[in-house]
């Protein structure tokens, strides 16, 4: 029987926005499934209810932006307890002290590979619709994906690897291959 693909989405207070950016990213894959994402209620929760969204989580997302901030903090200690799965995104932004202490701690607490610094929202797109392809690609099939989807993610997730001139005006991975101007020789051999 498939399952349902559930996700936790934790962000700092400054990246709140950024929340929006992982739902489009499960949303613009082209597949088919069930998947719920959840987050920390605005209304506040207990920490017992809250210990019930993370407890069964398939992927955990912690987005630290310029500060930690409450529930931030609980909530990447509640992944860590229950053993869930992290992604941890740390936008490129000068850090408090206090975000500079938990990142210290929280490096350790994760493998360091498992923190990923996004420097505009397309990349953090690009970031977790990576990890949400590898998620669903599951080698037991978790999710039920016919084979078509599966082909379709295949070529989905070739795309988003191979470099574009776009991704290069960015200063993506191929910024410092593109040749902006190739000058002929000079014919004295000076230049």
């Amino acid at each position: 029987m498939a399952e349902k693909l559930r996700i936790f989405v934790s962000a700092t207070a400054d990246l709140e926005a950024e929340r929006g950016i992982i739902a489009r990213a499960l949303a613009d894959l082209p597949l088919r499934v069930g998947a719920e994402i959840r987050r920390y209620p605005p209304t506040g929760v207990s920490y017992e209810t809250l210990f019930e969204l993370i407890s069964n989580v398939d992927r955990f997302y912690f987005l630290l932006g310029q500060d930690i901030t409450a529930p931030a903090g609980t909530e990447w200690d509640l992944a860590i307890e229950l053993e869930r799965p992290i992604l941890a995104l740390r936008a490129a932004r000068r850090l408090t002290p206090a975000a500079q202490q938990f990142l210290r701690l929280a490096f350790h607490q994760v493998t360091p590979t498992a923190w990923k610094i996004f420097q505009s929202d397309a990349e953090l797109a690009r970031i977790v619709t990576l990890d949400l392809i590898e998620v669903f690609l599951h080698p037991a099939n978790r999710y039920g994906l016919s084979v078509e989807e599966v082909v379709e993610l295949e070529q989905y997730r070739r795309r988003l690897l191979t470099p574009t001139a776009a991704t290069a005006a960015a200063g993506g991975p191929t910024a410092a291959a593109i040749i902006l101007e190739q000058r002929p020789p000079a014919e004295d051999g000076q230049e």
